[in-house]
């Protein structure tokens, strides 16, 4: 036999004896009527609790356990009982083993959230087409009180205001069926405050919960839009361009209606951890927390930040594509607008905003947001393998082998052929006649990385040519100079050369490819 099991058989035969004392002395029907009460408060506190709203105890007064004396019980019980007392008995009996059968069943379906026929047939049900016209047509969800047309279930029918609310507090009233409380850490501020029909008409609604608006964001939006009339200051701007799906579909996806353990009434840390819950189970999308979590080159922006995830993105709508909060070159620009500590190797990364607002040749990524994609084009902002977050390998070398440049971020977007055909007039415009001078560059035995001729965000030159180039940790200018079908550089490497597309201005040797 079970703990609980003993606890419960224990309680019934104190009772019972309680029971069959004090009927002998005092009115049979109340004395009966008080046993199982308490029977019944004894039993809904073992099987709750403890707990706060169901504490284990039964309401018995300290008169009535003074008068419960096991041993007097006893002796009466073997005393002579007359005829009378003995129909009294019989009915004690009857009563007292229908209080014992209270099954653990009956218990539960008292305490469940049930508007029973009986309490029905007491508060005297009224047919729904007697309704007051006010109520019709009928909608789609109805209260079950409402629907049994139980109004005296929560109204007064009677007195000098007939309609009153049995309890004072709305709330009160509530949580008679309602037995759960809300007692996190953070409460939203209708519930904290008893205003349960802030939110929910307790008659009827087109929408589950007796939701009182059009769908669940209709009705948050009442209160939470930017000029709300109650001149509340959390707000949500929903008018964007660019939509949060969850936020879109529906409030309660990401916070709790009436209580939370995390600030907004987030359904778990809204810094990372509450995105990663759906952001590591999409389709067709990478496991964000698996990638963030494994890959080699952080960004600072998700792992060191206060704010995580929400240093970048407004977790429901803007005009900015991936929710961002601003324009995304804007976006990146509002850290990286100060020198900045590498995460792969500590040196300073440059001021990058001053940069761009120095040199007004940009990268088209940075020229045009919107249609080559900005620093997302070559960076990845949620973490990479490859060094500076790139999306593809790259190199910080000045020579580098023409096999492994094929693979750099750069042929994302420019054609391979610009560095792998020997004669073109198609493939680039850096050319002497048809001797195609980025091959030429390239190819040879020590082959000139990308970087070292040109600037991967701005220049003050076209093509992005550099100003200065650096070998060795010198710095040495390129003095290139352009013209309009071609132009000319002198830098340290070599003497100065000219080049024109249309008037070849060189001859090449083999011998030129080789070194």
């Amino acid at each position: 036999m079970k703990l609980k099991d003993i606890v419960f058989l224990t309680v019934f035969l104190i009772v019972a004896g309680a029971g069959l004392y004090l009927v002998t002395t005092v009115d049979v029907m109340k004395k009966i009527e008080r046993v199982e009460k308490i029977t019944k408060s004894i039993l809904l506190g073992v099987k709750e609790g403890p707990h706060e709203y169901f504490p284990t105890h039964a309401e018995v007064t300290e008169e009535e356990l003074k008068e419960i004396n096991v041993s007097k019980i006893a002796e009466e019980i073997g005393k002579g009982i007359t005829v009378k007392k003995k129909e009294k008995l019989f009915e004690i009996e009857k009563k007292t083993k229908e209080a014992l059968h209270i099954t653990k069943q009956k218990l539960e379906e008292e305490v469940k959230l049930k508007h029973t026929k009986t309490k029905a047939r007491i508060a005297k049900i009224m047919k729904l087409e007697d309704l007051p016209q006010k109520f019709k047509p009928l909608k789609k969800v109805l209260h079950e009180p409402f629907k049994m047309g139980a109004c005296e279930l929560c109204h007064v029918s009677a007195g000098a205001k007939p309609g009153k609310l049995i309890t004072k507090k709305i709330d009160d009233l509530c949580y008679r069926c309602h037995k759960v409380r809300y007692n996190k850490k953070f409460d939203h501020k209708p519930v904290k405050q008893g205003r349960c029909t802030d939110c929910h008409d307790p008659h009827q609604s087109n929408v589950n919960n007796l939701i009182k608006g059009k769908s669940i964001n209709d009705l948050c939006l009442k209160c939470h839009k930017p000029g709300n009339k109650k001149k509340i200051k959390k707000t949500v701007n929903m008018k964007g361009a660019f939509k949060h799906k969850p936020a879109e579909k529906n409030c309660v996806e990401c916070h709790e209606p009436h209580t939370a353990s995390f600030k907004k009434l987030l359904k778990d840390d809204g810094k990372m951890n509450l995105c990663l819950d759906c952001h590591s189970k999409l389709e067709k999308h990478v496991d964000m927390k698996k990638w963030i979590k494994n890959v080699k080159y952080k960004h600072g922006a998700i792992t060191d930040s206060k704010r995580k995830c929400l240093e970048c993105h407004n977790p429901h709508s803007t005009n900015h594509k991936g929710i961002l909060k601003k324009q995304q070159v804007k976006m990146c620009l509002s850290c990286h607008n100060k020198e900045v500590k590498s995460d792969e190797d500590g040196y300073m990364l440059m001021n990058m905003a001053e940069h761009l607002k120095k040199n007004p040749v940009w990268h088209k990524p940075i020229k045009d947001v919107k249609k080559e994609g900005g620093c997302a084009a070559c960076h990845n902002p949620h973490g990479s393998n490859h060094f500076s977050i790139l999306r593809r390998s790259y190199t910080t070398d000045f020579y580098d082998n023409v096999k492994v440049m094929k693979d750099f971020i750069c042929f994302k977007c420019h054609k391979v052929k610009k560095i792998t055909t020997k004669e073109t007039e198609k493939w680039t415009k850096f050319r002497d006649g048809k001797v195609n001078l980025h091959y030429l560059h390239v190819n040879s035995k020590k082959g000139r990385a990308c970087r070292v001729c040109h600037d991967e965000h701005a220049s003050k030159y076209p093509h992005l040519i550099r100003r200065y180039t650096e070998f060795g940790g010198i710095k040495f200018p390129m003095r290139y100079v352009g013209t309009k079908t071609g132009g000319s550089c002198q830098p340290a490497c070599h003497k100065k050369y000219e080049y024109d597309r249309v008037n070849q201005k060189n001859k090449f040797s083999e011998d030129v490819f080789r070194k």
